[in-house]
């Protein structure tokens, strides 16, 4: 166990971006396609990484996408707290208060 946590330290930046680049090609693969766009917010539960780390990482030129995937869509919803599709937010229920009979 002790090897690992020490080959981890050793890895640069390079290395690190270049595992992850290729978690991310491997997700984009799993992910659904509408008439070849892919949104970011599907990458980033596939993947599970960094939100951050994930932009950066389509932001590189050399990413490789499958033949179905044309073009990424990197608008979030997600993180923008953006309104579902399905009617935005629920207003709460109120509860009306019983009386107590005696």
């Amino acid at each position: 166990m002790g090897k690992t946590m020490a080959s981890l330290d050793m890895l640069d930046e390079g290395t690190m971006l270049a595992r992850y680049k290729q978690a991310v090609e491997q997700a984009i693969t799993r992910v659904p396609v509408k008439n070849g766009v892919v949104d970011i917010d599907s990458i980033w539960i596939e993947a599970s990484i960094p939100f951050d780390l994930l932009r950066r990482i389509l932001a590189l030129s050399d990413l490789s996408l499958p033949e179905n995937v044309e073009r990424i869509n990197s608008k979030t919803r997600v993180r923008e707290g953006e309104p579902s599709a399905a009617g935005g937010r629920r207003k709460s229920k109120r509860h009306r208060r019983r009386k107590v009979r005696n």
